[in-house]
Order: structure tokens, then C-alpha cells, then sequence
């Protein structure tokens, strides 16, 4: 009897240390049952044109499972996966007055606070670029909740805003963000297994020079992970420049982004297309593929049908 006991309560045990070790497991690896990553690698504008026609069906599909989301009320509420918490979640999506909700944007955890774009990005890089938990990392934001989560999972990430403080470049200030210019960042050469840089690409005049900096920056064999707003098109967009004289000159509409330093937001300066695979190469990054990426399960979705992201390889 007592032998039997001994064995029941190892048993329990046991039991009990792989529940908990599969509870925390979580919050990094979804469940062998959870459906892989949908995330299609993309290499020009006409291998987007070829994706186009052979999943006309599957985009009009995810559009129509879009519009049957949109009910009456203030917000939106989704259920799916949230890769970043390792739970199911009810996220939600803000209904604006007139127009489609901003589905990109939206879909919002509500514990690790990080919406559609963002959670694919989390998903994307460690699926595809699979960072240890000791790699050093730089993104191009402090002051968000991606920046808390990379930094609470990959403890050596350094982030920083582009401040208008008067604080040097490279320091931080009173409240600890750290300043840096993207075209000309303080750190050395190779100092960065990988960075991760969303929406801030758009909002730099000489956009070039910032993502030869990235390249800089980076360790040989090290990667850039970007998001930036995507036309779809082949080429890029320019909406307004930068004159010799300082002045700005709008090509199109004034076009504003929220921006968490600024209440009246950031000019956006250009809308990216295909040729930003070019542009990344020219950067000095030896290959670049763009991934067009959609699941219902983990509520990555766009109106257009698909997100996108960058992954450009030193």
C-alpha cells in the first residue's frame, strides 16, 4: 500500500510539474494543435501579381469574413490565438464613425495590448529569424507595448524615440528614452543580431540612408524585420519632401500618424511599394523577401485581404 501511494503521489507530481510547465510554455510556443503561420514569402512585385490570381477566391473570402465581423456598438470584439500571451483572446477593434474599421491597427489584445500588425510581427520574426533569448536586438520604438514585450522576452533589446528635447543622440532623457536619428544612429558597426523596425520608416525624408544605417548597425548574417505603410504597387510613393531650404513640400495631401511624443502626429512622407525590396539591397543587405501574411486563428488580417511584412538579410 505505501509503495502504491509512493507511486500515485510521483504520478501526481509529475502530472502536475507538466501542467505547469506546458501553462508557461505557452507564453512562448502555441499548442502542437494550433494551426502553423500563414505567411507567404514574396520575392518582387510580379510573384505578388501571380499570389494575386491564384488566391482571388481565398482574398475575396477574407474580405466577406471581415465585412460579416462588423456589427453595431463602440468596438468590434474578435475572438482568435494570442501568440504573444499564449491564450485565447477576445480582441477588439474600434468601429469608426463612417468607413471600414482599421483592421491593421485593430484586433487588440487586451492584457499584452499589442494589435494585428504587431502580434504578426512577434510571430513572423520567430517563426522565420528565431532570435535566442539573449540576442541583441534594436527597435526603432521605446515607449510602446512592443517594446515592453521584446524587452521582457529578449532582455538585452535596446529601444529609442526620435526626441525633440534637445537630448543628444545616443543619451537618454529625464523620463529614460533614448534618443537616436535613423539616419545616422549612435551605436557601432555590427553592434545588433537583429532589429525591428514598424511604421517609422514613412515618416523619414531620406528613408535610404536610414535603412543603410540598419545594415550598419548589424552584425554579419543579422537581419531587419520591417513594417511600413504598403501600397501594393510596384514602385514607391512619395507624398511630400524635404526642400534645400528646410521647407516641406506636399506632393499629396498632408497625411498625419499618431505619434505617442506628438498629439498632432507625424507627417507621413511616403507610402512603400514592391521596389522597397531594391531599396534594401542597395542598402547594403544581401537578400530581401517580403511576406504576405493572413489567419483568422491569430487575427492578422487587413481589409485588403493580407498584411505585409519585410525581412531583409544581412
Amino acid at each position: 500500500m505505501a509503495q502504491a501511494l509512493r507511486q500515485t503521489g510521483v504520478g501526481t507530481l509529475i502530472n502536475g510539474l507538466r501542467a505547469r510547465l506546458e501553462s508557461r510554455s505557452l507564453g512562448l510556443f502555441p499548442r502542437l494543435s494550433m494551426p502553423r503561420l500563414q505567411a507567404v514569402p514574396l520575392a518582387s512585385h510580379g510573384e505578388y501579381e501571380q499570389f494575386l490570381r491564384a488566391q482571388r477566391g481565398a482574398l475575396a473570402e477574407r474580405r466577406a469574413f471581415l465585412e460579416d465581423q462588423i456589427t453595431p456598438g463602440d468596438a468590434l470584439a474578435t475572438e482568435g490565438y494570442c501568440i504573444c500571451c499564449g491564450r485565447y483572446r477576445r480582441f477588439f477593434t474600434p468601429l469608426p464613425e463612417s468607413g471600414s474599421p482599421n483592421w491593421r491597427e485593430g484586433l487588440l489584445c487586451p492584457d499584452c495590448h499589442l494589435n494585428s500588425r504587431t502580434r504578426a510581427t512577434v510571430h513572423l520574426m520567430r517563426a522565420i529569424l528565431a532570435p535566442g533569448p539573449r540576442a541583441n536586438i534594436y527597435l526603432t520604438e521605446q515607449i510602446t507595448p512592443l517594446f515592453r514585450w521584446m524587452h521582457k522576452h529578449y532582455p538585452r533589446s535596446v529601444g529609442s524615440e526620435f526626441l525633440r528635447d534637445g537630448t543628444a543622440r545616443g543619451c537618454t532623457n529625464a523620463a529614460h528614452i533614448r534618443h537616436e536619428d535613423l539616419t545616422a544612429l549612435s551605436f557601432a558597426d555590427g553592434s545588433f543580431d537583429g532589429v525591428v523596425s514598424l511604421e517609422v520608416m514613412e515618416h523619414i525624408p531620406d528613408f535610404p540612408a536610414a535603412l543603410a544605417e540598419c545594415c550598419r548597425v548589424l552584425k554579419p548574417g543579422g537581419w531587419l524585420l520591417l513594417g511600413a505603410p504598403f501600397h501594393r504597387g510596384p514602385a514607391h510613393l512619395e507624398r511630400a519632401r524635404v526642400l534645400a531650404d528646410g521647407s516641406i513640400e506636399h506632393i499629396l495631401p498632408p497625411e498625419y500618424h499618431g505619434d505617442p511624443l506628438d498629439p498632432q502626429g507625424c507627417l507621413c512622407f511616403h507610402h512603400f511599394g514592391w521596389d522597397l525590396l531594391e531599396y534594401l539591397k542597395a542598402a547594403g543587405f544581401q537578400s530581401a523577401l517580403g511576406y504576405s501574411i493572413w489567419s483568422q486563428e491569430f487575427c492578422y488580417m487587413a481589409g485588403e485581404g493580407d498584411l505585409h511584412l519585410f525581412i531583409a538579410r544581412k
